[in-house]
């Protein structure tokens, strides 16, 4: 018999095959949130959630186990963001940052995030990149 764990473990390998990333969709503006998840989504991606508080990541994080987390920075907010990343990558959870403002992903890379996209005019194109290099599988050294 199967541990919830390893149940829950079964089912991330299984998504993976299939090709989707398990994503978590973290912005505190709903209207955000709607747009990140249906992007992904339409990108083949499953949303395993969308949160409006980043104080709840760690916890969602260790309940959702996703592949990965889309974090929006919002700039009156950012050290609590910041802090966010931190955690995230202290767990080893890939986070690709949503910003507006070169500083602003500076700050979330030096924090600890696997990417950071720009909103502007490529937005949608870059997110979509951004995701499939952060959730490729690692690349095995060469022979030697």
């Amino acid at each position: 018999m199967t541990n919830g764990l390893a149940r829950g473990e079964l089912a991330k390998q299984a998504t993976q095959r299939r090709g989707q990333v398990r994503v978590l969709v973290v912005a505190r503006d709903v209207r955000v949130r709607r747009s990140l998840s249906r992007l992904l989504e339409l990108d083949g991606h499953r949303i395993l959630g969308a949160a409006d508080a980043p104080g709840l990541v760690p916890q969602l994080d260790a309940e959702l186990s996703p592949d990965l987390v889309v974090l929006e920075v919002n700039r009156r907010e950012y050290a609590e963001d910041l802090q966010v990343v931190r955690e995230l990558a202290r767990r080893g959870r890939p986070v690709i940052a949503v910003s507006s403002g070169s500083a602003l992903c500076a700050a979330v890379i030096a924090a600890g995030a696997r990417a950071c996209v720009d909103k502007d005019v490529d937005f949608t194109d870059r997110l979509a990149l951004a995701l499939r290099a952060v959730a490729a599988p690692p690349v095995p050294p060469p022979p030697g």
